[in-house]
């Protein structure tokens, strides 16, 4: 499947959709159907020096939803990030990922409790979503070969909160990022 088609079917799902769960679950749906034999453009595909790599794929036009390729060089990964209050799904189209969900315990201060909940290793035709308030993870890739993932928010992820490690085991100091794209259509 090619990404228009992926995203001519992805429009027509939403658009049936009345709610976030509907809308997660539909989006699940096509991902696990589509994830493993989605043909992505080469600009989808390259690799940052810097870090990983986001990808401007598509953005609808009364900001519906957004979807952005990202690319994993080996050893590339995210902080703990929370998705700026929307919800997301994640489909792996190559490679392998190592992904760990947190909770939030409580606060202390200005600082934030999260306490890892567990780390999966996803691959190929993976897929998996994040519904607020339960929207804090890490995306690592601990493997020798690039990772190709296609995300779909709720609406355009222009920010996130991006959470530091401190000198206290558990707790994150919260700091707002701007996000941006290594390309755009």
């Amino acid at each position: 499947m090619v990404v228009e088609e992926l995203l001519q079917e992805l429009d027509g799902r939403l658009r049936e959709c009345c709610d976030c769960q509907a809308k997660v679950q539909a989006t699940c749906q096509l991902l696990e159907q589509s994830s493993h034999c989605c043909e992505l453009p080469g600009r989808l595909q390259q690799v940052s020096a810097q870090g990983y790599a986001r990808h401007l794929v598509y953005r609808h036009p009364d900001d519906h939803y957004c979807v952005v390729a990202m690319v994993w060089g080996p050893g590339q990964g995210t902080a703990i990030h929370d998705h700026d209050n929307t919800w997301c799904v994640e489909g792996c189209v190559a490679g392998q990922l190592a992904i760990t969900s947190y909770e939030l315990v409580g606060q202390q201060q200005e600082l934030l409790e999260l306490k890892p909940e567990r780390t999966v290793e996803v691959g190929v035709g993976s897929v998996g979503c994040l519904i607020p308030p339960f929207e804090h993870h890490r995306i690592f890739n601990p493997f020798e070969r690039e990772a190709i993932t296609l995300h779909v928010y709720g609406k355009e992820l222009k920010q996130c909160t991006r959470l530091l490690e401190t000198d206290r085991p558990n707790l994150y100091r919260a700091e707002r990022v701007q996000l941006g794209y290594c390309t755009m259509p």
